[in-house]
């Protein structure tokens, strides 16, 4: 600590800060952000972190401090702003040293879809990117464990028979859902607007914990059915009556007034992780209970951590979910700022409150005990997968022969079609876990037009290697090369060019092999025989994992290259259309399958497009749907009728078998459309953007995402 000395750049820009409420972010010599935070005064504030005081009471800044390299700070009108401000960068940025809640990506959620005229009820993995999507959606959750999520949809579908279907299955009748009660037909006009958006309130009233409002309606509409001698339906919401108060019946009551709604937030902590329980009481019922692990990282203080988990979990919780009263197991730094947040939000006076005696420290204490348990079954989940990691890397350095645990593992592998939209992935594994920030893609430049997979085996280690030297950036343990001989070799080529042949830089040490594929025999340098690892070992189940993942990576970059190079060839023809106009037309309709069958009046909404050159595209795009499918080849080995037959009978048959085999071969590889490949995406989109990197490097290509499209 007291070798470190700020910068004069950093000097500068502490003295010129504002005496006003915003956020700062932190950043180093890489423009990477390290820590992102919230201020009344960003002066005095940020001023605190390079105090000595401060570095005493929070250790994290010892470690954090000296990589700032730069200050960044955005001013709002109030603290209010700044703390939503603050939560929604820390869910876009994810800083190395902020607290996170990093997990919520693995939680269920449920969203109410209002974007659309008829909304559904659906279970979403990320609410963030949902909520960007869809802006008026509602979403609940998180919901721990997903069978309770799974049974609540279960039973809300049955109680309330929403839509299910994105898109309607038939055109011109319902689908099995409505004939067995599960969906009223929005989509054949089988129920009007407004019962079926009361229907979805309904909904939305009991996920938020207000069920006794829910039944009230649903006893109401009951006895009007029945009033209106509509005994049939009166008998229907009786069964959704019956249905609920099963449901309500099993949740633990605490308070007899119904009018009682409280969030109770409590944590219990190691050193390394700390386990925070909530628990919520709905109408004087306990409706659920659900625990978070959080690990402690980069010395994060438990008090910080605890603090940041409920600044994020309701700055990003609905209106409806924010109860009247909030019970803390601690104090909060800005508790002020929160209460007058949430308050404003929910549009009532909500409470914050830390209880030292009476029910509600009961509630406390009740909540500590849960966070407890689940601190403990963490701890232990943790330990297992810590030693079967131990056990897989031990059996993988064993297996291999190597002197160094594999800790941290790069495999590289290339795809291509005949040399065209030629690239390489490389993947990187580090405990046994894939890091995804270190995924790298590479546009192999060296090779294009004929498939040299040495060459471009060579040219990608040597690029990725030539820059952790270059910018004196840690070697992995264990580099796999996907293939035998060949591919080894050419990675070697690469290596030795930058004076690593001995696989040795300065005092680290690392091994390289080749993995192929048929019979997984290891290939290792300057030796003419396979290392063979058992077939049923974890650590060649470690092996083909990160090939596989290399191989996934790679071909998932090449199609979206391909697909790319597909449109704009097809459209090369048109006088007028050129890059940008390809490109706003991507843009605006997301492939070329999606132009073609567009209408002329949605070409003519694309921004960009004269009415004219509209025209053209729209005729152009007509002949290519008309065009003729090319006839079927007959390969001369088609059955012959030796029965005496009618001869043109005979042949017009064997024709007609013949192209009855050529089509289902056609529709097996539904891949092929007028001699052009297909699009065919290997991941969805949810789980395609973890492989994005923020810091790719400049001569290294990422996977694009959808903000590249």
């Amino acid at each position: 600590m007291k070798a470190y000395s700020p910068s004069e750049h950093l000097v500068k820009q502490l003295a010129g800060l504002p005496d006003s409420p915003g956020c700062y972010i932190f950043k180093d010599e890489l423009g990477d952000i390290l820590y992102i935070g919230k201020a009344l005064s960003l002066r005095s504030r940020v001023r605190s972190y390079w105090a000595d005081i401060s570095w005493r009471e929070r250790p994290k800044l010892a470690v954090m401090i000296p990589k700032v390299a730069t200050i960044e700070t955005i001013l709002t009108n109030s603290e209010k702003e700044a703390l939503l401000l603050e939560a929604n960068l820390i869910r876009q940025k994810l800083p190395r040293y902020n607290v996170s809640l990093k997990d919520d990506r693995r939680y269920p959620w449920l969203a109410i879809t209002y974007d659309v005229a008829f909304p559904r009820l659906v279970m979403i993995r990320d609410p963030v990117r949902f909520k960007k999507d869809n802006p008026r959606a509602k979403v609940f959750g998180p919901y721990v464990e997903a069978g309770q999520m799974w049974e609540t949809m279960r039973i809300l579908r049955r109680v309330f028979p929403m839509r299910q279907r994105k898109t309607p299955l038939f055109k011109d009748r319902p689908c099995m859902n409505f004939h067995i009660g599960l969906c009223l037909a929005p989509c054949q006009k089988k129920v009007e607007p407004e019962p079926y958006d009361r229907m979805v309130k309904q909904v939305e009233m009991f996920l938020a914990g207000r069920q006794t409002e829910v039944i009230d309606q649903l006893k109401a509409d009951m006895e009007k059915a029945s009033d209106n001698l509509e005994f049939e339906q009166a008998g229907k919401i009786r069964d959704r009556l019956v249905a609920l108060r099963s449901v309500i019946e099993k949740q633990q009551v605490f308070f007899q007034s119904n009018k009682v709604s409280h969030d109770i937030v409590a944590e219990a902590h190691t050193e390394k992780m700390m386990s925070v329980c909530l628990m919520k009481v709905r109408e004087g019922k306990l409706i659920a209970s659900e625990t978070f692990a959080i690990p402690l990282l980069e010395k994060t203080s438990w008090d910080e951590a605890y603090q940041a988990f409920v600044d994020q979990y309701y700055t990003a919780c609905e209106d409806v979910a924010i109860p009247q009263t909030i019970l803390l197991q601690h104090e909060l730094s800005d508790m002020d700022v929160l209460r007058e947040f949430v308050s404003g939000k929910a549009e009532l006076a909500v409470k914050l409150l830390v209880p030292q005696r009476g029910g509600k420290n009961d509630l406390v204490d009740m909540a500590i005990k849960n966070a407890e348990h689940a601190l403990g079954q963490e701890v232990n989940r943790v330990t297992q997968l810590d030693a079967k990691v131990e056990r897989t890397l031990t059996a993988l350095k064993e297996g291999l022969g190597i002197d160094r645990l594999p800790n941290r593992i790069e495999c590289f592998d290339i795809s291509n079609i005949s040399g065209t939209d030629n690239v390489a992935s490389m993947v990187s594994f580090e405990a046994a876990k894939p890091k995804k920030t270190e995924y790298r893609m590479f546009k192999i430049q060296s090779v294009e037009g004929e498939p040299n997979d040495f060459a471009s085996m060579k040219e990608a280690v040597g690029r990725r290697y030539a820059r952790l030297i270059r910018e004196q950036k840690p070697f992995p343990d264990l580099i796999i090369i996907d293939g035998g001989k060949g591919q080894l070799g050419a990675a070697m080529e690469a290596l030795t060019a930058l004076e690593l042949g001995g696989l040795k830089i300065g005092d680290h040490e690392f091994s390289i092999v080749g993995l192929a594929k048929k019979q997984e025999e290891v290939y290792f340098p300057n030796r003419s025989m396979p290392v063979y690892i058992p077939r049923r070992s974890e650590a060649l189940h470690l092996l083909q994992a990160v090939r596989d993942e290399a191989h996934r990576f790679a071909v998932t970059f090449h199609r979206k290259l391909r697909a790319k190079r597909v449109i704009a060839s097809q459209l090369d023809v048109l006088k007028g259309l050129g890059a940008k106009r390809r490109k706003k037309l991507i843009d605006h309709f997301g492939s070329f399958e999606q132009i073609k069958s567009a209408t002329l009046e949605e070409i003519e909404a694309c921004e960009g497009i004269p009415k004219k050159l509209a025209l053209e595209l729209f005729t152009f795009m007509q002949d290519l749907k008309n065009k003729p499918k090319a006839k079927p080849i007959l390969t001369g080995m088609e059955p012959v009728d030796d029965s005496g037959a009618d001869t043109d009978a005979s042949d017009a048959a064997s024709a007609n078998r013949s192209g009855e085999a050529l089509a289902m071969v056609a529709e097996d590889a539904g891949q092929y459309d007028d001699g052009e490949i297909k699009e065919v995406s290997i991941l969805d989109q949810e789980d395609e953007e973890e492989f994005y990197a923020e810091d790719v490097e400049p001569d290294e290509e990422r996977l694009p995402g959808p903000e590249d499209e």
